[in-house]
């Protein structure tokens, strides 16, 4: 369980460092699968931890960014009694894409290491 979840934060880690990179999720969720192993059902499951993991620090950004865009006209200003349903609407898409995104990613890794021989051991690089 430990080693799951190591494997995991290191997959939101990436998936945060690289934010700024259209679809980074796949990319942490791939990292994490690939660290663990395993089929792709495991690989699904990291990938989808490591999503969840990495959801919580972009929210941090993610949420003021959605506040100042409504003042400066984008979106529904905040004052509208339909923003509710509109932040609702928003996280749900957020919760996908960052999540099912990396959920994807997770299956990646494991086809990765199945049908390449990359070596991707830091130890190795020594």
């Amino acid at each position: 369980m430990r080693e799951t979840l190591t494997d995991a934060g290191v997959g939101a880690l990436v998936t945060v460092v690289l934010s700024v990179i259209p679809f980074s999720s796949i990319a942490g969720g791939a990292v994490a699968a690939h660290r663990n192993g395993g089929g792709y059902g495991r690989g699904l499951w990291l990938g989808t931890l490591a999503g969840i993991a990495a959801m919580v620090p972009l929210l941090a950004l993610f949420v003021p960014a959605l506040y100042v865009a409504g003042l400066l006209g984008f979106g529904i200003p905040p004052s509208s009694s339909a923003y509710e349903l509109f932040l609702g609407i928003v996280f749900a898409f957020f919760l996908a894409y960052t999540v099912g995104v990396s959920a994807v990613g997770g299956v990646c890794g494991v086809w990765a290491r199945r049908h390449t021989d990359w070596d991707l051991d830091p130890g190795r690089w020594r």
